[in-house]
């Protein structure tokens, strides 16, 4: 797809964005997964999480909730405002980065992979260092990637294009019922939270019998 469908795609969705209380308009979306929120197969659910990302949040169990992002999304600046407070940080949250924004984007996204710490790394990129007008993270980009790193990359954004929809953020995640959900972009608040009220957990209970 050309730069200019993503970007026109990109404009359509965030103008839209503030009017999603519900999926009144999910209509108005273009593309194999039009659906603002809904719901998606468990094959997909399986291909995000063999996805090359950075784990965040709970360190062991089964990811709760996968984020695909652009180093230099805007918009990805308030998801992770979001996710970073005290109820979500530990979620086992797999944050995937993608590349359309600019130039500099497989390269940020290759050293969000690269990273020791990869919640202090997604802190400093959408932190006071991102530039919103110049769609700018404060990651640098990764020094000499090799190959394959840059081929992950490649291998995240194949997907999110052709099993997603080109918008970031893009969220899937779990519900406890066993079911998996996509939501395109962010939710004003209280509705954002309260989709994530039926989060499965990382591990399941273990339970004794007594008596």
């Amino acid at each position: 797809m050309s730069h200019h469908g993503i970007t026109r795609r990109s404009f359509i969705a965030a103008t839209i964005l503030p009017l999603f209380a519900s999926n009144t308009f999910a209509d108005t979306l273009q593309g194999a997964s039009p659906a603002r929120h809904g719901r998606r197969s468990r094959e997909v659910w399986l291909g995000a999480i063999s996805l090359a990302g950075a784990r965040v949040g709970r360190a062991d169990g089964d990811i709760q909730v996968v984020f695909f992002i652009d180093l230099n999304c805007p918009a990805c600046v308030q998801l992770w405002q979001w996710f970073d407070m005290p109820e979500r940080r530990d979620w086992a949250a797999l944050w995937v980065p993608v590349s359309y924004m600019n130039r500099t984007s497989a390269g940020k996204g290759v050293e969000l992979l690269r990273a020791s710490n990869p919640r202090k790394a997604l802190a400093q990129n959408y932190g006071e260092q991102f530039d919103r007008s110049a769609r700018s993270g404060g990651l640098s980009p990764a020094s000499n990637p090799t190959p394959a790193e840059l081929s992950a990359i490649r291998a995240n954004t194949h997907f999110w294009r052709t099993s997603l929809f080109e918008v970031t953020p893009m969220t899937l995640y779990r519900r406890r019922d066993g079911t998996y959900w996509q939501l395109l972009g962010q939710l004003p608040e209280p509705q954002m939270s309260d989709l994530f009220d039926v989060l499965a957990p990382a591990t399941l209970s273990v339970f004794s019998e007594s008596g």
